[in-house]
C-alpha cells in the first residue's frame, strides 16, 4: 500500500511541476508523442493498404470459394468442375486498347470479365453509374475519364473508330490511379490466360479438386490460402534492418527526451531539495522525477496515438492517392498500436532515469542552494567501449566483403545467362552478410554512445589558446558531459541515419542510371517507327520536322538483302553470325557525334566496313553476315572492324552498323528511326502539335538524359540532419545557459562584455554539432558499401554533397542559431554558497 501511496504522491507532484514548467513538459511530451503519432499513423495506413485475412481475400477473389487459372480463355472450365458450381470470369487485365484523344491517341489498360456477377464484388470499386452489360458499353477509371474529359453517358472512341457508351466509373483496388477501360468479355483476347471465380458446392474437397485439375493445366487457389497463408505476404528479408531502425529511433528518443528532462530537473533543483528537507529520501526524489517521465510519456503517447489514428482515418483519400491502392475496409492493428504506445511510455520513463538518479544523489544543501555539481577529473575512455566499436567495424567489413562477393557472383551469373546484358547491373542482399553488417553497425553505435561523454571531455580539453568564450563553452561541455554526451550521441545517431539514407539514394540512383538507355544524344528528338503504329514515310518525317526547331536530321534502318522474299508476312533482315546482331544502315556523320568511338566508327563506315561490337568474331578483317533466310544457315564474309565498346545508346545495343551507301550495294534499308538534332528544347505546344500529327501521345521521344533525384533528396536530407542537430543543440545550450546564470552575472559584474554569453552559446552549439556530425557521418559511411551491393550500384558512390553539408554547414548553422536567439544581457542574480 505504501508503494502505491508513494507513486500517487509522486504523480501529484509531477503534475504540479508540469504545470509550472508547461513549455518544457510539452516539449518532452512532443518528443515522446511524435514517434508514437508516426508509428500509429503508419501502422493503420499500412494495414489499410495491405489488408489481411478476409478483407484481403475479398479484394482478390470477391466472395468466391476459390479462383481458377486457365492458360486460355477458350478452355471450358465448367466441364472440369463439380456439378452445381457457379463460375464467373474474373475482372482482370487482358491487354491494352488504343483510344482516340482530343489531340492524339493514347493507350489504356483493358479489363474484361463478368462485371455484374455478384461474386466479383469487392475486387473493384464503382464510383459512379454501373458496370457494362452489353458489348457496346464500357466503364472508365476516373483518371482516364479526367484525361479525356469524358463522363458517364458520354462516348468513348477507339483509335480504329469504334464507339462505346460510357455507363460507369470504376477502378481496380491495387492500381486505382491507372488509366483503365472496363468491358464485357466480348473484347477479351480468347487466347490470353483467363481467371475464374468459383462458388463450389458445399462439402467439395478442395485439395482433391486441385490435384484433379492440375494435369489439365488448371490451377486452383482456395480462399483459405489467402485468408491464412503459410508464407506471409510481402518481403521478409528486411526484418533485421527494420528492427535496427526502430531500435535506433527509440534510442534517439531517449537521448533527446533525457536531455530535456535534465533541463527540467535542473530547473527544479530547489523544489526537489525541499522534498528531501521535508523528510523525503533519495528514492522519493528519484520517484518524483520518474513520475514526470511517466506523466509526460502518458500525455505524449496518448495524444500521439489519438492524433495518429485520426489522421490516418480522416486522410483516407490522400493515402489511397499516394499509394495508388484503395482502402476497402479499415483493420485497426491493435497489437501494433499497443506496442507503439508501450514503447513511447517506456522511452519516456527511460529518458527520465538518468536525471532521476542524478537528482537523487544531489546533497540536500546543494539542492536547496540551486548549485549544480559538475564532473571533475579527467575523462576516462572505457576499454570495453573501444572493443565494441572495433568489433562492430570488423563485422561490418566482413559483411561487406561477403556482400561484394555475392554481387560479383550475381554479375557472373547474369553474364553467363545473357552475354548481351554485360552492361546491366546486378544486385545482391544475402541474409547472413546483411545481418553481419546490421550487427556491426549496432555494436559501433553502442560503443560510441557509451564512450561519448568521456570523448566530449577529452576533445573539449584540446582548446587551449582559444578565445575566452570558446574556452568557457568547452569547459562547460566537459564538466557537464552527463548532458553533452547524450546530446552528442543523439546528433550522431540522427546524422548516421541521414548519411546512410544519402548513400542509399545516390547508389540506387547510380544503379538506375547504369540501366538507363537513352534513345540518342541529349537534346535529340527521336521518332521510332518499329514500336508503335506510326508507319514511316518521307512526307511524315518532313511534317514532323516542320513542327520542331530542327537543325538537322539523320535516319537509320534495318538492312534487307536484294532478292529476299517475304515469308509469312516477315521479310528477314541481315544479321551478324553467330551473335545474331541486326545490321543497321546509318549516316557516318551521325555516328561521328559519339566521341572518340564515334569518330573511329565513322572512319571505318566510310571505308565500307561493318562496325561490330567487341563480342563479334572478326577474322582476317571480315565478319560473317547471315543472308537473312529464316534458317540462318546461308552466310557470307564481309569487311568488318571492331573499334571498341559502343556507347550505351538503345539503338546501338545488339546491332552492327554499316553506312547507308554501303547498304545500298547489299540491298535496301527500311527506316526504323529518325533522329532530329534540335537547336533548342521544344515547347509543350510544339510537342502537342507533333502528337496530334502522329495520332499518339508517346511516339516522339525527346532525350533529356537520366533524371536523377539526388539533388532534391540531398536538400531534404540536409534539412533532416540540421533539424535533428538543432534540436539536440538547443536542449544542451538551454541547460547550459540555465546552469550558468550565476557565472554570467558575476562575469558581467567584473566587466565582461554582453556578447560573451552569445559567443559561449554559439561555441557550444558548434562543438556539439561538429562532434556529433563527424561521428554520425563515420557511422553512416559504414552503410556505404552495403547500399552499393544491395541496390546493385556499379560502384560505390559517395554522397559528397550530403557529407560536406552535414560535416561543415550543419555545425556552423548549429552555432549561428544559438548566437542569434541567446540574449546578450542577463539580469543580476543572487549567489548562494
Amino acid at each position: 500500500m505504501k508503494f502505491v501511496n508513494d507513486w500517487v504522491l509522486a504523480l501529484r507532484l509531477a503534475r504540479r511541476f508540469a504545470r509550472r514548467t508547461l513549455g518544457k513538459t510539452l516539449l518532452i511530451a512532443a518528443i515522446v508523442g511524435l514517434p508514437v503519432l508516426l508509428g500509429s499513423w503508419f501502422s493503420v495506413v499500412q494495414r489499410g493498404v495491405n489488408p489481411t485475412g478476409e478483407v484481403y481475400a475479398r479484394t482478390v477473389m470477391g466472395s468466391a470459394d476459390a479462383q481458377l487459372t486457365a492458360p486460355s480463355g477458350r478452355t471450358d472450365v465448367r466441364r472440369a468442375l463439380p456439378a452445381g458450381s457457379h463460375v464467373a470470369r474474373a475482372v482482370m487485365s487482358t491487354g491494352s486498347i488504343e483510344l482516340r484523344g482530343s489531340g492524339a491517341d493514347l493507350t489504356a489498360n483493358l479489363y474484361a470479365g463478368d462485371l455484374t456477377d455478384p461474386i466479383n464484388n469487392g475486387t473493384y470499386r464503382m464510383d459512379e453509374g454501373r458496370m457494362p452489360t452489353k458489348p457496346d458499353e464500357v466503364a472508365l477509371s476516373p483518371s482516364l475519364a479526367d484525361h479525356l474529359g469524358l463522363h458517364v453517358g458520354g462516348t468513348l472512341t477507339t483509335a480504329a473508330g469504334t464507339k462505346y457508351r460510357i455507363v460507369g466509373m470504376a477502378r481496380t483496388i491495387t492500381l486505382s490511379t491507372s488509366r483503365d477501360v472496363f468491358t464485357t468479355t466480348a473484347l477479351a483476347d480468347p487466347e490470353a490466360q483467363a481467371e475464374y471465380r468459383l462458388d463450389l458446392p458445399n462439402g467439395t474437397d478442395l485439395a482433391a479438386l486441385a490435384t484433379k485439375l492440375k494435369p489439365q493445366e488448371l490451377f486452383l487457389t482456395t480462399r483459405a490460402e489467402l485468408v491464412d497463408p503459410d508464407i506471409p505476404r510481402g518481403p521478409v528479408g528486411a526484418d533485421a534492418a527494420r528492427i535496427l531502425m526502430i531500435g535506433f529511433g527509440v534510442l534517439e528518443l531517449v537521448l533527446l527526451a533525457g536531455t530535456a528532462f535534465a533541463v527540467i530537473a535542473r530547473r527544479q533543483t530547489r523544489e526537489l531539495g525541499l522534498v528531501t528537507a521535508a523528510g523525503g529520501t533519495a528514492a522519493d526524489v528519484r520517484r518524483v522525477v520518474l513520475a514526470q517521465g511517466l506523466f509526460a510519456g502518458l500525455v505524449g503517447a496518448g495524444v500521439g496515438l489519438v492524433v495518429g489514428v485520426s489522421v490516418a482515418l480522416v486522410g483516407k483519400s490522400w493515402w489511397e492517392s499516394a499509394s495508388a491502392t484503395l482502402i476497402t475496409q479499415w483493420q485497426i492493428p491493435w497489437v501494433r498500436l499497443v506496442v507503439v504506445v508501450t514503447v513511447g511510455l517506456v522511452a519516456g520513463v527511460a529518458a527520465a532515469l538518468v536525471p532521476a538518479i542524478g537528482a537523487g544523489r544531489r546533497p540536500p544543501m546543494a539542492a536547496l542552494a540551486g548549485r549544480f555539481a559538475g564532473v571533475t577529473g579527467s575523462a576516462r575512455l572505457r576499454l570495453l567501449a573501444f572493443v565494441l566499436v572495433l568489433a562492430g567495424v570488423v563485422l561490418s567489413v566482413i559483411g561487406n566483403i561477403r556482400l561484394g562477393a555475392a554481387l560479383d557472383a550475381a554479375r557472373v551469373a547474369r553474364l553467363a545467362s545473357d552475354p548481351g546484358e554485360v552492361s546491366r547491373v546486378a544486385s545482391a542482399s544475402p541474409t547472413w552478410p546483411v545481418t553481419l553488417v546490421v550487427a556491426g553497425i549496432t555494436l559501433v553505435v553502442a560503443g560510441l554512445v557509451w564512450m561519448l561523454p568521456a570523448l566530449v571531455g577529452r576533445v573539449a580539453g584540446l582548446v587551449r589558446g582559444m578565445p575566452l568564450g570558446v574556452r568557457m563553452a568547452m569547459r562547460d561541455a566537459s564538466r557537464h558531459r552527463h548532458r553533452t554526451g547524450p546530446v552528442t550521441a543523439a546528433i550522431m545517431i540522427a546524422v548516421a541515419g541521414t548519411t546512410a539514407l544519402g548513400f542509399a539514394i545516390v547508389n540506387q540512383s547510380a544503379a538506375k542510371e547504369q540501366n538507363y538507355r537513352p534513345v540518342g544524344l541529349p537534346g535529340e528528338a527521336v521518332l521510332q517507327f518499329y514500336l508503335g503504329d506510326v508507319r514511316y514515310s518521307p512526307e511524315l518525317v518532313d511534317q514532323v520536322q516542320s513542327l520542331l526547331p530542327v537543325e538537322h536530321r539523320y535516319q537509320q534502318g534495318l538492312v534487307t538483302l536484294y532478292g529476299t522474299k517475304e515469308t509469312n508476312g516477315y521479310v528477314p533482315t541481315v544479321s551478324v553470325s553467330p551473335t545474331g546482331d541486326s545490321l543497321k544502315a546509318v549516316d557516318p556523320a551521325y555516328v561521328a557525334r559519339f566521341g572518340d568511338w564515334g569518330r573511329k566508327a565513322a572512319a571505318a563506315l566510310r571505308q565500307g566496313q561493318v562496325v561490330v561490337p567487341p563480342t563479334t568474331p572478326v577474322r582476317d578483317g571480315k565478319v560473317q553476315l547471315s543472308r537473312g533466310d529464316p534458317s540462318g544457315r546461308s552466310t557470307f564474309a564481309y569487311p568488318g572492324a571492331v573499334v571498341g565498346a559502343p556507347p550505351k545508346i538503345s539503338f546501338l545495343e545488339h546491332a552492327a552498323l554499316i553506312s547507308a551507301d554501303a547498304a545500298k550495294r547489299l540491298g535496301t534499308a527500311d527506316v526504323d528511326e529518325t533522329h532530329f538534332i534540335l537547336s533548342r528544347p521544344p515547347t509543350d505546344q510544339q510537342l502537342a502539335a507533333v502528337a496530334k500529327l502522329l495520332g499518339h501521345e508517346d511516339e516522339l521521344k525527346v532525350e533529356r538524359g537520366y533524371q536523377s533525384p539526388v539533388r532534391n533528396a540531398s536538400i531534404g536530407l540536409l534539412a533532416l540532419g540540421a533539424t535533428a542537430t538543432l534540436l539536440g543543440v538547443a536542449m544542451s545550450v538551454s541547460l547550459s545557459m540555465s546552469e550558468g546564470r550565476a557565472d554570467f552575472a558575476t562575469l558581467a559584474a567584473v566587466g565582461a562584455p554582453p556578447r560573451l554569453r552569445r559567443g559561449l552559446a554559439a561555441a557550444q552549439g558548434w562543438f556539439l554539432g561538429q562532434l556529433g556530425c563527424v561521428l554520425g557521418v563515420a557511422v553512416g559511411a559504414l552503410y556505404g558499401f552495403t547500399a552499393h551491393t544491395v541496390v546493385g550500384s556499379p560502384h560505390v558512390v559517395v554522397p559528397w554533397a550530403v557529407i560536406a553539408g552535414i560535416a561543415v554547414a550543419v555545425p556552423l548553422f548549429a552555432a549561428l542559431v544559438p548566437y542569434v536567439l541567446t540574449r546578450s544581457k542577463l539580469e543580476m542574480v543572487r549567489r548562494v554558497d
